[in-house]
């Protein structure tokens, strides 16, 4: 089968040599730069959740509405990815970047003068809108000044920033909430946004050297966009890595529901919670970056979605089987599986969905992200829909997720099969 064979051929060949050729040209961002860019966003997606309980309490909220500030955020993020390609493409990825950034960092400032749940909501629109230029232009910078060899490994340290990020981010965010008021989270956060604003200023070239004039263009966007939307592979992959992200949300914002207000645990076992998934996320994305030279692609996303089942499978037993009265490690053990499959799903899934293009990359880059975040965002919907302080809530919204993943996959494969 096609699909599961390691990519090769005498076209794939010359291809190489003329990106290699190309991409000659073109300044290589710091990698470092690249991590922070892609990071920032996701940490300040979750860092912020272990205080959600505070929230409810401080703003007089019901905690299914204080779960939709990610809802929010993540439908900003979505829509504004479909604006900053096409800019990024226009104007290069450098201008993009900066305005992005500001963005963020107003967001982050009107959280903190938020004296209720719907500023509150606000702000956190804002933010998502500023946010997805980290990830839009980072991954379209790796498409643009780094040969096609290099890129999935790039993109495996990168998105392994960007899933460790947000599992980051409570573990930080739980001794602030602890230790100070819940604004002090956002007040950190608009901190490091300008740290990035700055940084980018200082030491992001310009990798973008021939700039597209019609990238604006409504028509030509909607050629574009048809044609990259037309390309099976590429929605297979994002579809399969916004299921992935869609767990790693719907994991956050229903943790500390879980773990503090129905398990009966301390907000020092949510940060052992963080500390855990991140674990698992690490050792996934170590795998994928071991395999991704030996083994075909194909074989790498199917272990990553059968981690993710059989997690999701154990944790749905564990809620009917066991209810509240279940202990932390019976809960934990699942979701520590499905984020090792999400660790070793996003790298690949990215690295596959980008690689046809060359000139819209940024294009590209856009339109991956406003599926992943859009399908993100059903995700936490559901959260806040199904909220009824029940065990069952993680679960049931883990299996839609990865079962409709292993059913794009596995249709995917009939017509490879077929075709």
């Amino acid at each position: 089968m096609s699909f599961l064979r390691a990519d090769s051929g005498t076209c794939a060949a010359n291809s190489a040599s003329r990106t290699l050729a190309t991409r000659a040209r073109a300044p290589q961002p710091a990698l470092a730069l690249l991590v922070f860019m892609m990071a920032l966003a996701p940490f300040g997606d979750t860092e912020y959740t272990p205080a959600m309980p505070a929230i409810a309490h401080s703003l007089q909220a019901d905690y299914g509405t204080v779960q939709l500030t990610m809802t929010f955020y993540l439908a900003g993020s979505a829509v504004s990815q479909l604006g900053y390609g096409p800019l990024a493409d226009r104007y290069g990825r450098r201008p993009v970047m900066l305005g992005g950034t500001a963005l963020l960092i107003a967001g982050f400032l009107l959280a903190l003068v938020s004296f209720g749940i719907w500023p509150l909501l606000g702000s956190r629109l804002v933010q998502g809108l500023g946010a997805s230029a980290g990830g839009v232009v980072a991954d379209a910078a790796v498409r643009d000044a780094f040969p096609a060899d290099r890129r999935q490994r790039i993109y495996a340290k990168l998105n392994a920033a960007f899933a460790l990020a947000p599992a980051i981010g409570p573990v930080a965010g739980a001794y602030l909430a602890r230790e100070l008021d819940w604004r002090a989270n956002f007040a950190v956060l608009a901190a490091l946004a300008a740290l990035l604003w700055y940084a980018v200023w200082r030491w992001l070239p310009e990798t973008h050297l021939h700039p597209d004039r019609r990238a604006t263009r409504p028509r030509h966007l909607w050629r574009t966009w048809r044609r990259i939307l037309g390309t099976p592979r590429f929605l297979l992959f994002t579809l399969l890595g916004g299921c992935a992200v869609g767990v790693v949300y719907t994991a956050l914002i229903g943790a500390p529901d879980l773990v503090i207000n129905l398990l009966g645990e301390g907000s020092g076992a949510f940060a052992i919670v963080a500390a855990s998934i991140l674990v698992a996320f690490v050792a996934g994305a170590w795998l994928c970056v071991m395999l991704t030279r030996r083994v075909a692609h194909g074989l790498i996303v199917a272990g990553g979605l059968a981690l993710l089942l059989a997690g999701s499978l154990v944790l749905l037993a564990v809620a009917l089987r066991l209810g509240a009265h279940g202990s932390l490690a019976m809960f934990l053990l699942p979701i520590c599986v499905c984020f090792c499959g999400v660790g070793l799903l996003l790298p690949v899934t990215t690295a596959r969905a980008m690689a046809p293009f060359r000139r819209t990359a940024g294009n590209a880059a856009s339109l991956l992200g406003f599926v992943r975040m859009g399908v993100a965002a059903l995700g936490t919907v559901a959260m806040s829909l199904l909220h009824r302080g029940s065990v069952l809530d993680i679960p049931l919204v883990f299996l839609a997720l990865t079962g409709a993943a292993v059913l794009a996959f596995a249709f995917y494969l009939v017509r490879e099969r077929s075709g």
